[in-house]
């Protein structure tokens, strides 16, 4: 198993985070655009200027730069600039209150937005063990294991050799700022969105990373499977909330998967992904299986007949009517 080029391609929008966020006393929004406000550069022009002390206040205050006071730094002293996936967008940010504004970031290394290899092997290895389970043999053991009060966790199997990747590098122009909203399910065709909203930085579909890895065919098969069954999941979860966007946005995956090449995954991956990404519950049908979701630490009852588990999915808003699944990513070798 030699190790290969690959090129990551988002299909949804995407987020590897950096656990970094711009506060917004970090940019101001000019032209369409999230500008990173280069505070060193700024510093020094202030340092024997008057004003600064009027600066410091605003900062010291946590909220966002008055435009009327500040406007021209972030035409003339940003670091970078960030597109809003629409203009739509910056009507939704100028509403917002100031502390939804704050701007989770993607990861970089370098001064370039990469995908850590640690967080595509995580993801491709998650899907691998999942696609690989036998449902019944799985459905035994979460059974056993919820009965007797313990996570429902891998056998002690290492992939070893399985699996080597690399951090994969953005290519230009890659990256857009979205809302982030979730959405809970009430019921049949019912569903409402949670109060608040998150800004992010993220991967737009198409945008593509670079990198070299080395991946067993008999895991990308297995891993496969599972974006199957998944991609079947959220297809329920969409019918449930009656939302034609995300609909579509959903129809949209499975073609993707459909299509897939000789060689290629279609996968979630990082912030926004969500508990269907990283957990399986087999039967979920069963009234027992449902009775003993509710015994899970964290969840106060078991889902309803019916009704899709878990209840909530985080949603990406492009600002022009689009709705997308976060995080998936097509990789082909």
């Amino acid at each position: 198993m030699s190790l290969r080029k690959f090129v990551a391609t988002a299909i949804t929008p995407t987020l590897a985070g950096s656990g970094e966020e711009l506060t917004p006393i970090d940019y101001m929004v000019w032209q369409n655009e999230v500008r990173v406000l280069d505070q060193e550069k700024i510093f020094k022009l202030l340092a024997r200027n008057p004003r600064l002390e009027s600066y410091l206040d605003q900062l010291r205050k946590s909220e966002r730069l008055e435009w009327t006071q500040w406007g021209g730094y972030a035409q003339n002293y940003c670091a970078e600039k960030i597109p809003f996936a629409s203009a739509g967008l910056v009507a939704v940010w100028e509403k917002a209150r100031n502390e939804d504004i704050y701007v989770a970031r993607f990861a970089r290394a370098a001064g370039r937005g990469v995908i850590p290899g640690s967080a595509l092997k995580g993801a491709i290895r998650t899907a691998w063990w999942l696609g690989g389970m036998d449902p019944s043999k799985a459905l035994a053991i979460w059974k056993d294991a919820v009965a007797g009060g313990r996570r429902f966790s891998p056998p002690p199997v290492r992939p070893a050799g399985l699996f080597s990747l690399g951090d994969a590098r953005a290519s230009a122009d890659a990256f857009r700022v979205y809302q982030s909203r979730v959405l809970v399910v009430r019921g049949e065709g019912k569903s409402e969105w949670k109060p608040g909203q998150l800004f992010v930085e993220m991967a737009k579909p198409g945008a593509t990373f670079h990198g070299t890895a080395a991946i067993a065919e008999a895991a990308m098969e297995a891993a496969r499977v599972q974006t199957r069954r998944w991609i079947a999941e959220h297809r329920e979860y969409a019918r449930a909330a009656a939302m034609k966007p995300l609909t579509e946005a959903v129809e949209k995956l499975a073609a993707a998967e459909s299509a897939l090449p000789a060689g290629s995954l279609l996968i979630p991956l990082g912030w926004g992904a969500g508990l269907s990404s990283k957990a399986y519950v087999p039967g979920i049908g069963e009234a027992e299986v449902r009775m003993q979701i509710g015994r899970i630490p964290g969840i106060r009852k078991g889902p309803m007949p019916n009704m899709p588990f878990p209840k909530t999915r985080r949603v990406v808003l492009d600002g022009a009517g689009g709705a997308n699944l976060p995080g998936w990513i097509q990789i082909d070798f």
